[in-house]
């Protein structure tokens, strides 16, 4: 039973119109907030320590990141999270212009990453230098349809 006595204080996300792409690369065009989610702040606290302003939520275009991600999915992303000395899920803007969701890992080179995408049977990992990668945000959470 919910205990309707009991009120829940919730942060609000910030949804912007933005795809990142699970491919090749998408090149966004307007990136405006579209509207905001509410979470329980204890289940963003659970997440992450982040100020819920340093938070947004864009959507997923392409099957690069299956299983992980699917086309049309939606991703939180914590933007003080842009420290790519460990590996995880990251919106990056390739030579400043594509938005990726993409694995980063170590690479073979000092001063690189690798660019990996969990659907490795169509395509494969690159290595970059780091000076060619903006890194939005770390991926913290995900939403999809059933």
């Amino acid at each position: 039973m919910v205990d309707r006595k009991k009120t829940v204080e919730s942060a609000l996300v910030a949804v912007y119109d933005i795809q990142a792409s699970a491919g090749d690369g998408a090149y966004p065009v307007d990136e405006y907030r579209v509207g905001s989610l509410a979470f329980p702040k204890n289940y963003l606290r659970s997440l992450t320590r982040a100020n819920p302003h340093d938070l947004a939520i864009i959507s997923v275009k392409g099957d690069s990141m299956l299983p992980t991600l699917a086309d049309d999915d939606v991703v939180m992303l914590d933007t003080s999270k842009r420290d790519l000395s460990y590996d995880g899920l990251f919106v990056i803007r390739d030579n400043g212009d594509a938005l990726l969701v993409k694995r980063i890992g170590r690479a073979s080179q000092p001063g690189c990453v690798t660019i990996i995408s969990d659907n490795r049977q169509l395509y494969a990992s690159v290595e970059k230098a780091l000076t060619d990668i903006d890194v939005v945000g770390r991926v913290i959470w995900t939403g999809g349809k059933v």
